[in-house]
């Protein structure tokens, strides 16, 4: 981790589309939760300076960003997110910016994470991403296979598939939540983790205790 004063910031706010920059609902979230960050601090922080970017993460070449690094680099502060995913959704990038010995990563969902975890939490992200694609694929296929009409399928199917669809995701996401309550991790600490690193739930939503409760349980049924 590059050796910083830790209470400079460039703070770095990521919308994907022109209408979330323009009314400002995406950017105002992500400003809000970046003060609580700064308020938590024991020492005043000083803001070097701010960059909002309307750009998709996915993109490689992200002219923001590397303005808000080159700022980073100049002015020995860190750069400071809302969330793992308003750095960049691509890993590759991710990897550079975290192997950077002039670059420090502060993201305000996880306050006590160093640019190694930050890099762990973006690789759990673009999994998720991942499996959520393979799943998509794998139900609609073979949703097809048994003659459900997609657009008007008849409700006893689709409730099997999603049961089926239910199962795998808890199975895929189980050993993970199992490993953070062997550190004592509570349910409620861990979806924050989860949210924080911009994980979803099977239906793409935040994660809440019950949901973590349903994993678990789903997989030890799994495994049975």
């Amino acid at each position: 981790m590059a050796d910083v004063p830790s209470q400079r910031f460039v703070l770095l706010l990521r919308v994907s589309t022109r209408s979330q920059g323009a009314d400002g609902h995406g950017v105002a979230a992500q400003r809000r939760d970046i003060q609580l960050f700064l308020n938590s601090l024991q020492d005043p922080p000083e803001v070097v300076a701010e960059f909002v970017e309307v750009e998709s993460g996915a993109k490689e070449t992200r002219p923001v960003l590397d303005e808000a690094l080159r700022v980073c680099r100049e002015q020995k502060a860190s750069l400071l997110v809302q969330k793992v995913d308003r750095i960049t959704r691509d890993l590759e990038v991710l990897a550079r910016i975290v192997k950077d010995p002039e670059v420090t990563l502060r993201v305000a969902a996880l306050p006590n994470a160093d640019n190694f975890q930050i890099h762990l939490f973006g690789c759990l992200a673009a999994q998720e991403k991942e499996f959520i694609s393979t799943r998509t694929k794998a139900a609609l296929a073979a949703a097809k296979a048994k003659g459900v009409v997609l657009g008007n399928p008849k409700l006893a199917e689709l409730n099997k598939i999603r049961k089926h669809k239910a199962r795998i995701y808890a199975y895929e996401h189980a050993e993970l939540i199992k490993n953070l309550r062997s550190e004592q991790k509570t349910y409620r600490q861990i979806c924050e983790l989860l949210n924080s690193s911009g994980i979803k739930t099977r239906t793409g939503k935040m994660f809440h205790p019950v949901q973590i409760h349903r994993i678990l349980k789903r997989s030890s049924e799994v495994a049975s």
